[in-house]
């Protein structure tokens, strides 16, 4: 058994790969996209299903992006990883690990996992709680630690390998109390200006929200969100925006204006 390293998939494959992050999905309450669209994908099949007495197709993918930046002077490979539940704790994840780095000597990994989105109990663990901090008062955010909340094979091997937890990316939703149009690609005013783009058909996702630097820090961020919010009625009934958990202040903002966390991605580093 190996891991086998694919540039692309053929139909067959996407549809086994399909099939086993929707299966991870299901058990670790999780939302992955299941098409997954690699550079790479390290794929560990099930060559015998009689004899392992699993149905699926695979028994683990990692799945990998050239990300196009640098840390200390090296290219970064972004990772996600998936291993059928019944065959986690064996050393799944650590396979296809070894492969990738035989292959891509000289790169930093950056391991990209999604925390659950319903609450779920691990052995020894609990699944971090949903950030409802909205106190105006509060100078920090409420963020929750990283815990071994998705899949532990993948976890245990990430704490063994010594990689460590940068930052967490957080999306975050607000339902308006009226729907509003869309101000179009820029909405601007003498302190900033502020990106939308259509999300779906009620909601508008918010980006490149920028105050221009000598207005910084005297509350023109909040001034701009509030602007978007007073654009002319439409049919967009919610706001969404992402946001690093290392940026206390948009943090801060975004909570005490209203917004809640929908989705949390935990990204860790290898050692060099």
């Amino acid at each position: 058994m190996e891991a086998e390293l694919l540039k692309e998939l053929d139909k067959t494959d996407e549809k086994a790969v399909r099939q086993l992050v929707e299966e991870c999905n299901a058990y670790d309450h999780t939302a992955y996209d299941s098409d997954l669209d690699g550079d790479f994908y390290y794929l560990v099949r099930n060559d015998d299903p009689e004899e392992s007495g699993v149905d699926s197709p695979l028994f683990a993918i990692l799945s990998g992006y050239k990300l196009g930046e640098t840390i200390d002077s090296q290219d970064v490979l972004e990772i996600e990883a998936f291993t059928t539940p019944v065959m986690r704790g064996i050393g799944m994840f650590t396979m296809c690990y070894q492969s990738l780095r035989d292959d891509f000597r000289g790169y930093r990994i950056r391991f990209m996992l999604k925390r659950p989105v319903t609450p779920f109990a691990i052995e020894g663990a609990e699944a971090p709680s949903q950030s409802t901090s909205s106190d105006a008062n509060a100078s920090v955010p409420d963020i929750a630690p990283a815990l071994p909340f998705v899949c532990p094979d993948a976890y245990e091997t990430l704490s063994a390998i010594g990689a460590i937890h940068q930052y967490d990316e957080l999306l975050m939703q607000k339902e308006l109390p009226r729907p509003i149009k869309n101000p179009g690609e820029q909405l601007s005013t003498k302190f900033g200006e502020l990106h939308t783009t259509p999300y779906d058909k009620e909601t508008l996702y918010v980006y490149g929200v920028l105050v221009y630097e000598k207005y910084q820090h005297a509350g023109h961020g909040r001034e701009l969100m509030q602007a978007l919010e007073t654009t002319p009625d439409g049919h967009y009934r919610k706001l969404l925006l992402q946001v690093s958990s290392t940026n206390l202040p948009a943090l801060h903002l975004y909570q005490t204006m209203g917004y809640q966390e929908t989705e949390r991605i935990l990204y860790f580093l290898n050692k060099t």
